[in-house]
């Protein structure tokens, strides 16, 4: 059970820096 609990919250953890990053990307283009 502790390694389900682990991975639902790697899961959250990487969705929720991908929505971070994408969101930032849409508000403040990087300028490369």
């Amino acid at each position: 059970m502790v390694g389900t609990v682990a991975f639902v919250l790697m899961i959250v953890g990487l969705t929720m820096m991908l929505a971070t990053g994408i969101l930032a990307a849409v508000i403040k283009p990087p300028h490369h």
